[in-house]
């Protein structure tokens, strides 16, 4: 297709309205909806999908179809997600005008992103969790939501729209294994660029390319190219567009910077994951959303994404912080002084990856009850509270008529709503992980 006037704002324009509704759909939803509807960026996020078929245990067979229609979406147009719809592409596009001028690049980085890509890969196979650090898709619903409810910063999407102040879309091209991924697909992509008789050789093609995809013999690179529309705008003859033809093969020229790259960056993340178990406390107990798999295979499941975080109804569901570890940071914990568990299974409807599933009630135990006499009114002054034993869903208190309540380890299921409901300052009654009966 011919660029044409108008078309220069087309871009810039969708990708807009696509962090809009984007953003609009993770915030405003009114729960209890499931996935793909709750979160549709990460429910078609291939990489994501990898942990749906390790932990979800077939239940991520209905969650196939977003991600066939993105796969598809691919291999039809090629990567135009991550030039007109990715919300991190196009921070880092409005953060890369700030350097003055359009960004100029030269190349590819020697095609480091598929070292990176394949060192993902084989780290997904042991530990899934290394998409929080690396998958720009979650990266960015998560900072969504620290954001907004100013629980903290957003360091690693600060510092990829960041590095595009240096480099115009550094992280696009040199590392993001979602745009890898999606660059290998693209090879299959019959939207080609053209190149007429009119081209003189200037290459101004080559120096606007945000994404690196044009060589200096003026070849095109299909993996890279993110159908920005760029090279057509501003070729002075008018020589290039875009329009259905033969794939071709990119010219790929081999490189042992990826192979290295994907060694090291393979070895970093296996070493950090050491460290960072090594130095996470084992007698932190964390209480969990109902449904979720045990504690090992949880951290290796959970990519961080917040979407159980903003779905909860009792808003019982808080990211975890320091204080429960770094391999557990920003893992869904329950803090019973915010809120209680409802047992709706919302949590498990929106899990993108079966770290948590839905539940019958009849299977939930997330921890057990405890009284705290000395703190209990009931106790320590023999004043009728009853509130525990009111708000009890499945009436575990015993002994409230008596002003000595306590608690059926057989029938407290843990959800928390005595622990919230207490009017003691301090709270007189407590809930913890013990007890718990978690997948495994």
């Amino acid at each position: 297709m011919k660029f044409r006037v108008g078309e220069k704002y087309l871009r810039p324009a969708t990708q807009i309205a696509s962090l809009a509704v984007i953003t609009f759909l993770f915030y405003n939803l009114r729960y209890p909806v499931s996935m793909p509807f709750s979160s549709p960026l990460l429910a078609a996020d291939p990489l994501v999908g990898m942990a749906g078929v390790v932990f979800a245990r077939g239940e991520w067979i209905p969650a196939v179809l977003p991600i066939a229609v993105f796969v598809v979406g691919t291999l039809v147009l090629g990567r135009v997600f991550c030039g007109w719809i990715c919300p991190v592409g196009f921070l880092a596009d409005v953060v890369g005008r700030l350097r003055g001028g359009s960004g100029r690049v030269r190349g590819r980085f020697g095609y480091t992103q598929y070292g990176v890509l394949t060192a993902v890969l084989i780290m997904s196979v042991f530990t899934i969790n290394v998409l929080a650090i690396a998958d720009p898709l979650v990266i960015f619903q998560r900072s969504i939501y620290v954001t907004a409810d100013m629980v903290a910063v957003p360091v690693i999407l600060m510092i990829i729209v960041g590095s595009s102040l240096v480099v115009a879309r550094f992280w696009c091209r040199a590392i993001c294994p979602a745009g890898g991924m999606l660059g290998i697909i693209s090879l299959a992509s019959p939207f080609c660029r053209n190149v007429d008789g009119r081209c003189n050789g200037c290459l101004k093609c080559r120096s606007e390319c945000p994404a690196g995809a044009i060589s200096k013999s003026n070849e095109w690179d299909a993996t890279g190219c993110i159908k920005c529309l760029k090279c057509e705008e501003v070729c002075p003859n008018h020589a290039v567009s875009f329009s259905p033809s033969v794939p071709a093969m990119p010219a790929v020229h081999a490189s042992r910077r990826a192979f290295l790259v994907g060694a090291v960056v393979f070895g970093a993340l296996s070493v950090s994951r050491g460290v960072v178990s090594a130095i996470t406390p084992d007698q932190v107990a964390v209480a969990r959303p109902p449904g979720s798999l045990v504690e090992d295979k949880f951290n290796a499941a959970c990519v961080r994404c917040g979407s159980c975080v903003r779905a909860c109804l009792g808003k019982v569901i808080t990211p975890a912080g320091m204080s429960a570890g770094l391999e557990r940071m920003y893992t869904p914990a329950l803090d019973f002084g915010r809120g209680f568990c409802q047992r709706c299974g919302t949590c498990g409807q929106v899990c993108p990856t079966g770290a948590i599933i839905s539940q019958s009630e009849d299977k939930i135990k997330i921890g057990t009850a405890q009284v705290i006499q000395k703190l209990c009114v009931a106790w320590e002054h023999n004043t009728r509270c009853l509130v525990c034993n009111e708000v009890c869903p499945t009436h575990a208190i015993k002994g409230a008529d008596r002003l000595r309540p306590s608690i059926d380890l057989d029938l407290c299921i843990g959800c928390g709503s005595c622990q919230y409901n207490c009017p003691v300052e301090g709270k007189a009654i407590m809930v913890s992980p013990a007890g718990e009966r978690r997948r495994k």
